[in-house]
């Protein structure tokens, strides 16, 4: 008959193989499902990049000349000459009271 130690190592030797086998099934588990999650995410990744890339396309054709010249056609004209105002650089430096700045911009204005 086996002794009792015998008993004892066979029970804890088959408890931590099949705990092991139990963890890796687990671990297969939890993989697979990451997997499938990550699957899902890419597909939504890649419906994201084809609407921003219809997106961008839609720009691009929105802000051609001729599109735009086609939006504003009979909207925009010049203004008459008698809406012209003219200002020399004097008057302009007058009128600023010292907030115009030597390279030619607005202070407080960048």
């Amino acid at each position: 008959m086996i002794s009792r130690m015998w008993w004892i190592m066979i029970i804890t030797g088959v408890s931590v193989f099949g705990s092991g086998a139990i963890s890796i099934v687990w671990l297969r588990m939890e993989i697979s499902a990451i997997a499938k999650n990550c699957g899902r995410l890419e597909d939504q990744r890649e419906m994201v990049a084809r609407e921003l890339q219809e997106l961008r396309g839609q720009r691009s054709r929105s802000l051609r000349p001729s599109t735009l010249a086609g939006m504003v056609e009979g909207r925009l004209v010049m203004p008459p000459s008698s809406r012209t105002v003219h200002v020399s650089g004097r008057e302009m430096k007058e009128r600023l009271n010292g907030q115009w700045l030597d390279q030619g911009e607005f202070a407080n204005n960048r």
